[in-house]
């Protein structure tokens, strides 16, 4: 594969991210099932894409979207900060670990340490004391998070 090709590819990664990231935003303005169904179906279906494109792909990679179905239904309202803080943070390591598999087919078990920091980071930061433009940046900010990293191992 030339190298201009694999530069599409992840052109079209980060496309495939502000898909998602989109969705999870939609879905906190109306239609949870935007968050919670159409987006793990439109990653899943990105990271099989993509892995077959790079002749990568392993059924194993599919899990994922079963583990972000649920994972995505974890409440992570609250009044308190105290309670934001410990909300968003399960939050964030349980849909940062849903992602695992795509790890274990890559290998890339240094990057599934930095995507839990970075998701769970931005999910605390952001909901806690969102200093983004809006509730809509803060919510397609950690859409992104929960996607980026595990589309770049594969």
């Amino acid at each position: 594969m030339t190298e201009n090709t694999l530069q599409w590819i992840q052109i079209f990664k980060i496309l495939a991210i502000g898909v998602f990231a989109g969705l999870y935003g939609f879905g906190g303005v109306s239609g949870k099932w935007k968050r919670r169904i159409i987006a793990p179906v439109t990653f899943i279906a990105g990271i099989a894409g993509f892995s077959l494109w790079t002749g990568s792909f392993s059924w194993l990679l599919l899990s994922s979207v079963w583990l972000l179905f649920i994972t995505l239904t974890i409440g992570y309202g609250a009044s308190t900060t105290k309670e934001k803080i410990i909300k968003r943070s399960r939050a964030g390591i349980a849909n940062a670990i849903a992602t695992i598999s795509i790890f274990a087919v890559s290998g890339a078990w240094t990057l599934l340490f930095l995507h839990i920091a970075v998701v769970t980071a931005i999910s605390v930061v952001a909901g806690t004391w969102n200093q983004t433009s809006s509730a809509r940046a803060e919510e397609t900010l950690i859409g992104a998070s929960i996607v980026a990293i595990p589309y770049f191992v594969i």
